[in-house]
């Protein structure tokens, strides 16, 4: 049942953006691929307030060539730290680090370009993907654990090549038997070549 609503769903969303795309087919339409750094803090259920820091490469599938719908889609790899303390319910407190690896699908909505920003000067974006994240505390033994990442955000681009833009981003780790819900709020800064 809830596969079905989900397909459901993505479907009436995605409906409207098909349709836009092809009303605009002489539009310019290129593809990309972009790098970016990113810094934030991060919220954790049973932890305090941490920071986080990271790397992120990307494409989005919109060449001259491919049908002007693509221009909506892309992917992305995401390289994360964060430092980490975790409190499990009556439990001492555990510090450390954690890393994560992340590939995500996105789906994009390029609003206000013309000739100089062909990809859009905003850019809201929703990314999601699975997480492999890698946890090393200061004491114990370290872990690697699963997790899904969902986030959503603008890109604004300053110059036809280089965008900045806040994002908010959640992350569940599954941690053994227990789960933790992480929440982030980025910054960050892309060029697309």
């Amino acid at each position: 049942m809830i596969k079905r609503l989900t397909l459901l769903i993505c479907c009436i969303l995605l409906l409207p953006t098909i349709a836009a795309a092809q009303s605009q087919v002489g539009n310019t339409n290129y593809g990309d691929w972009w790098v970016g750094g990113q810094g934030g803090v991060l919220f954790a259920s049973d932890s305090d307030v941490c920071g986080t820091a990271g790397a992120i490469v990307g494409y989005n599938f919109c060449m001259p060539y491919r049908p002007a719908w693509q221009r909506y889609f892309g992917v992305a790899l995401d390289f994360s730290w964060n430092h980490f303390q975790f409190k499990p319910g009556n439990f001492p407190k555990i510090d450390g680090n954690q890393f994560a690896l992340t590939p995500l699908a996105r789906l994009q909505y390029p609003l206000m370009g013309d000739d100089s920003f062909t990809r859009g000067r905003y850019v809201p974006f929703l990314m999601f993907g699975p997480s492999v994240v890698w946890t090393n505390p200061d004491q114990g033994d370290n872990r690697t654990d699963f997790g899904v990442v969902a986030e959503a955000g603008l890109e604004y681009f300053v110059i036809p090549q280089l965008s900045i833009g806040p994002s908010f981003r959640y992350r569940h780790v599954f941690l053994g038997s227990q789960g933790q819900n992480q929440y982030m709020i980025l910054g960050r800064l892309a060029y697309h070549f």
